[in-house]
């Protein structure tokens, strides 16, 4: 609840801090973008690192552009609730579809490899590919007043689901969880 309660609190200062010629104007924008999570890296029992690389593919000359995003899901050596330690090492691919201005729907896939030591029901360990699944609605605000290069802020909340994960028996934990992001990010 408390890194929540931080989403809304930095989501309000975006939304106050920003106005229309730092959300969007008419001049082209950027094809390329890089980002990182400011968020989920110091939120317990999360300590994911995410990376991305983001290129405009459709619409790039519209005011309803689409992104290509790749990057990676780092989680290393966390403490968790199902096992005593996971480790997640994820490829990222998805695609960020802008609606209105900054306001954007994202969906994308994570694939790679999971370790999950001493799980907390039967005591084994579990090694295997993973793979989840993630959509979040976010709003990107530029912080240069035109579209040319320069620093965004993109606050995004959200749905992650493990689709193939097998950390042995889950307690009847879910594998459907709440996500709230902040990435901040270089257009060029």
């Amino acid at each position: 609840m408390k890194s929540m309660r931080i989403f809304i609190l930095i989501l309000a200062i975006g939304l106050v801090a920003s106005n229309q010629a730092f959300a969007q104007d008419n001049a082209l924008p950027p094809k390329w973008g890089v980002e990182a999570d400011l968020l989920v890296p110091f939120v317990p029992t999360a300590h994911i690192v995410t990376i991305r690389a983001s290129r405009t593919i459709v619409g790039y000359s519209s005011d309803k552009p689409g992104d290509l995003v790749v990057g990676v899901y780092l989680r290393p050596n966390v403490k968790h609730d199902v096992v005593e330690e996971i480790d997640e090492y994820l490829f990222t691919i998805g695609y960020r579809q802008y609606l209105w201005k900054g306001l954007h729907l994202e969906g994308q896939a994570d694939w790679g490899y999971a370790w999950g030591t001493q799980n907390k029901i039967d005591g084994k360990d579990y090694n295997n590919f993973a793979m989840l699944v993630e959509g979040h609605l976010g709003y990107r605000f530029r912080f240069s007043p035109t579209k040319s290069k320069g620093f965004y802020l993109n606050p995004h909340v959200g749905i992650i689901h493990g689709l193939i994960t097998d950390i042995g028996p889950r307690g009847g934990n879910s594998d459907t969880f709440l996500s709230a992001k902040i990435n901040l990010g270089y257009t060029f």
